[in-house]
């Protein structure tokens, strides 16, 4: 890892949350190194310690549920040039658990809206600039799943089909077998800042030969108060987040044999309670998700 500062931090007997894009699988990496999960300071070189951290960035030690929000732009991108698609406005409500050997279980959905890329209003459809053809713009609710992020800089999952999936799965992508790839960090400590960063990238391969091979790229990099860090009282940490992807075509889109791919940007951040969640990204889970943006934990218990 590469840090502005080599450094450890004293930050007390905690436990962190962490939000990963990883899914159940099963990986080809070497088992954990036995580091001590309560060890009482932080350190950039120590996975455990890096991922407890980045695990209170993004929500709490308490077991509450924390929602993490984004709010960006996506755009095409076809022989260099790049073109305004959508905005795009999400939500990921989980539940974490920290494991004695230093890994976080995960419970989580997302709620997720495309909207106009001017106006921020929400799309039923869109006309596709590079095809002319106007398709219906999918309104997305993703999971339930439990998943469980190993405290590793580096590692590579292979995953087999899915079953079971539901719509709004299917418009994202097709059934295959999937190459996963993660990273944690770098971390970055200046002045009265810490950034953590977590990115992975994403071959599937679809089950039916004729249908695309989807790629996608993402990273999120979180950033708190130097102070907050430091402060073992403290269960959860005040953050921001900032997100960038790159991904391919996705099935709703009608792309066809159509080269290119999109890439996104967002900024955002987090909330233990709905109305700390952008306005209009809360009205919109409220008119066509209000089971789900009431009663989040009744979700999550599905999968305990």
């Amino acid at each position: 890892m590469t840090n502005d500062s080599q450094f450890t931090l004293n930050i007390g007997r905690r436990q962190a949350l962490n939000f990963s894009v990883s899914a159940l699988a099963t990986a080809s990496i070497a088992p954990l190194a036995n580091t001590a999960v309560a060890s009482g300071y932080f350190e950039s070189s120590d996975p455990v310690s890096v991922l407890r951290t980045l695990h209170r960035m993004r929500g709490s030690e308490d077991g509450r549920i924390a929602m993490g929000w984004l709010k960006g732009q996506r755009y095409g991108v076809v022989d260099g040039e790049i073109t305004p698609l959508m905005g795009m406005v999400t939500g990921t409500f989980a539940r974490h658990k920290v494991r004695d050997d230093g890994a976080v279980e995960i419970s989580s959905f997302e709620l997720a809206f495309y909207t106009d890329f001017q106006t921020g209003d929400l799309l039923d459809t869109l006309t596709i600039p590079y095809t002319g053809k106007t398709v219906e713009v999918p309104r997305l609710l993703l999971g339930p799943n439990k998943r469980t992020i190993r405290p590793v800089f580096h590692e590579l999952m292979e995953m087999g089909g899915e079953v079971g999936r539901t719509e709004s799965e299917t418009a994202m992508r097709p059934v295959g077998s999937t190459r996963l790839e993660r990273w944690l960090g770098p971390v970055t400590v200046k002045d009265s800042n810490v950034w953590i960063t977590e990115a992975s990238s994403a071959k599937l391969v679809p089950a039916n030969p004729e249908a695309d091979k989807v790629i996608y790229s993402e990273s999120v990099t979180y950033k708190a108060d130097y102070e907050d860090v430091v402060n073992s009282d403290l269960p959860t940490i005040t953050s921001t987040m900032s997100y960038t992807g790159i991904t391919s075509w996705r099935p709703w889109m009608q792309m066809g044999e159509h080269s290119g791919h999109t890439t996104s940007h967002a900024l955002g951040s987090k909330s233990f309670d709905v109305g700390g969640l952008p306005d209009d990204y809360r009205a919109m889970a409220e008119k066509y998700y209000p089971d789900a943006i009431k009663d989040p934990a009744a979700i999550l218990d599905k999968i305990g």
